[in-house]
């Protein structure tokens, strides 16, 4: 038993000592590594801005001009938008209307037709002529037939001088006072017999307006039927016949408007010194005289205009006491000037001698 225990012993011993070198012989164990951390949920994107809408182009017609506003309106179906169109291609002055104005003139509304005239006469349209003479002698409107003699009056051309001679028969006496006076405005000679017969006439309004053409004609055969009507009654008539005879220029009509300028009415006798002035003749000179005095202006202004034309040396005093005696700052200033435009004649004259 002893000898079992003893041959045990070192085996037992062998084990204690082997188990220890094993132990140091195993590596290690490293120590566990951490878990890793979750990775933080990646935080949704915001959502993204709506995409501006691509620009849709609108092609916007460009505004129409003053003059392409007309025309549509002169091609309106309604009668008073013609007639604002017809009114504004005359205003606008644009030679590119006359067409459209002169097609017109043959509109169905009768304001339209007379519209179109007038425009046609602002634009001065030469070429609108024609039509408007035959409007002037063939619309069946009055107003119409006036609106033409007027337009011709700014056109100003003599090939409408038969139309207008024709006219001075119109029943209507406003295409008749509008035909008289635009015969005067182109001198339309060819007018002065039938002028001078209604200077007979029992119209006076007629009478007054061919008084003034055949001023304007400067029509030497009207002097003594002009001479007739500078006694008439009427102070209008008068006043335009002397005016006329002094516009006509002839000398022979001196004698008669040396009788004219003892006239009862002022208007009349300051319109015969002045008409004696232009004719050369200082026979007016005693009534402007009288009448720089008038407490009328405008008989007053003609008065020393006569003074300034025909004065000598003793018209110098008189425009002195009259200028010292004004008292109206306007009146004064019209004598002066009268005095200044008598001093610098007087001395140019002088100069001359």
């Amino acid at each position: 038993m002893e000898h079992i225990k003893i041959s045990i012993l070192p085996l037992l011993i062998a084990g204690v000592l082997s188990a220890p070198a094993a132990a140091q012989t195993a590596p290690a164990k490293k120590p566990a590594a951490p878990a890793p951390k979750s990775a933080p949920a990646p935080k949704k994107a915001a959502p993204a801005a709506p995409k501006a809408a691509a620009a849709v182009e609108v092609s916007t017609p460009a505004p129409k001009t003053p003059f392409e506003e007309a025309s549509d309106k002169l091609r309106a179906a309604d009668a008073a938008t013609r007639r604002q169109g017809a009114d504004a291609l005359g205003r606008l002055r644009d030679p590119k209307a006359e067409p459209a104005l002169q097609k017109a003139l043959s509109d169905e509304n009768a304001m339209v037709r007379s519209v179109a005239a007038d425009s046609l006469g602002m634009l001065r349209a030469r070429g609108a002529v024609p039509a408007l003479s035959k409007m002037l002698t063939g619309d069946k409107e009055p107003t119409v037939r006036q609106s033409a003699a007027i337009a011709l009056s700014y056109i100003g051309d003599p090939a409408a001088g038969d139309a207008l001679v024709k006219a001075l028969g119109d029943e209507a006496p406003g295409v008749r006072y509008a035909a008289a006076r635009t015969l005067g405005v182109i001198r339309y000679a060819k007018a002065e017999e039938p002028l001078i017969a209604l200077l007979k006439g029992k119209d006076l309004n007629m009478r007054r307006g061919a008084a003034a053409t055949l001023g304007q004609l400067r029509s030497q055969k009207a002097l003594d039927s002009l001479y007739d009507a500078a006694r008439d009654e009427d102070r209008f008539l008068r006043i335009e016949s002397v005016k006329a005879m002094g516009e006509i220029g002839d000398k022979a009509a001196v004698p008669a408007l040396s009788k004219v300028v003892g006239d009862k009415d002022p208007g009349v006798r300051i319109e015969a010194a002045l008409a004696l002035a232009k004719l050369g003749s200082d026979e007016g000179l005693k009534a402007a005289y009288e009448l720089i005095k008038s407490p009328e202006m405008p008989v007053k202004q003609q008065a020393a205009n006569v003074i300034a034309l025909m004065g000598n040396e003793k018209s110098v005093k008189v425009l002195d006491d009259a200028y010292a005696a004004e008292t109206e700052e306007n009146s004064r200033v019209l004598i002066d000037y009268a005095r200044q435009r008598l001093q610098s004649r007087l001395q140019l004259q002088k100069q001359q001698q």
